[in-house]
Order: structure tokens, then sequence, then C-alpha cells
């Protein structure tokens, strides 16, 4: 005869909750431990591991990093302009400029002076006035134009650089100056320059930069 009556509960006796409680955490180290045999470090239980377990029960990892290859040592002699792609070079040569134009730009809208080092005497230039500027959109955070300038050669180097002032006054900081080349066309340089064994750099470079102000 079973009895079914709902018997008064004991209060939980102290060494029985350690017990249960020390076997839950052995079985659960086991557990990891075994997981971390079998799947994180399949190398543990080689016998030439120099992975390790202290005494004091730390797990030590000692990692085995890639050999380094020749070819590494090769491609750290790899610069810009020494194979058929010469104009690499003269793109980093570019680019470096541009760079100065940029921090100067950041600096204050007026501080042209990375441009006027980099102008020749014999600099030439088309003007930065637009002959026409049509307006696209109007709005109270953002107006979009559409300008035309003239083809024209007529400024000297004094004449843009007073231009480009003149362009950049309204600006009172310039939070944006990305100026990128995007083409160099080497069409008229002779096949000879053309080789990585070429003494002599090419006397013209026809060049395409965009810039975000």
């Amino acid at each position: 005869m079973v009895d079914l009556r709902p018997r008064e509960l004991d209060p939980v006796d102290p060494s029985r909750r350690d017990f249960v409680v020390r076997c839950c955490q052995g079985a659960s180290g086991a557990l990891v431990f075994t997981g971390l045999r079998g799947l994180a470090f399949p190398s543990l239980s080689t016998p030439h591991s120099r992975n390790t377990v202290s005494s004091d029960g730390d797990f030590h990892l000692h990692p085995h990093y890639r050999a380094q290859t020749p070819l590494d040592s090769t491609l750290l002699k790899t610069q810009a302009g020494l194979d058929n792609f010469v104009t690499e070079k003269y793109h980093d040569q570019i680019a470096a400029i541009l760079a100065k134009w940029s921090s100067g730009l950041l600096r204050s809208p007026q501080d042209v002076q990375e441009f006027e080092k980099a102008l020749a005497s014999d600099f030439s230039a088309s003007s930065l006035r637009p002959i026409e500027s049509r307006l696209l959109r109007s709005g109270p955070s953002l107006e979009i134009r559409k300008n035309k300038f003239t083809p024209q050669i007529a400024l000297g180097k004094e004449a843009f650089l007073q231009e480009l002032r003149s362009a950049l006054s309204p600006f009172s900081k310039i939070v944006t100056a990305e100026l990128e080349v995007t083409a160099i066309d080497v069409a008229s340089i002779g096949a000879a320059l053309l080789t990585p064994s070429a003494p002599r750099a090419p006397n013209r470079l026809k060049t395409s930069v965009r810039y975000d102000l």
C-alpha cells in the first residue's frame, strides 16, 4: 500500500546540498575539459605537444607561428615603378603633393602655401571663375549648382593663386579636403621610358585629379 498523502517538507540538509553542488561542479568541469581536448586544442593529447598543464591547473599554450618564406623577403623589396607599371611611381609622388594640399586646406581655407610650392614658375591654368552657373537644387542646408568653366588657358601662377584664395574665401573652415589621382596618361611618352631599367623620367604626364571640398 502506497501512501499518497503529501508529506511535510523538511528543511534542506546542508550536507546533502554541498554534496549535490560538488557533484555538479565536477561534472561540468569534466565536460569542459573534454571539450577543450577534443575541439579547441586537438594537439593537447599528443605526446610531443608543447602545450602543458601546470600543477596548479593553469593551461599554458605555446603557439607555433608560420615560418617566413623566401617570397616574403622578396615582396618587401618591390617598389612602385620597378615593373612595367612605371606610372605607379609618379602616382605616389603626385599623391604626396596632394596630401600636403589637403592638410593645408584643413588647417585654413586660405593656407595655399603648399600649392605655391608645387606650381612651376611657368605654370598656366584656366580661370576658377565659372562662366555659367545653373541652380539645380536649393534647400535650407544644401544648394546644388552645375558650373561651367572656360577651357582657355589664361592664368599664370600668381593670378591662379589669387583666384584660388578668392574661391576659398567664403569658407570659414573646411572639414573635408580629398584629392585623388584618377588617371595618368602616358601615351606621349616614348616606349623606352616605360621599361623598368629606363634611367630617364618622362618630361610630361597628363593626370586627372578628383577633389571633394
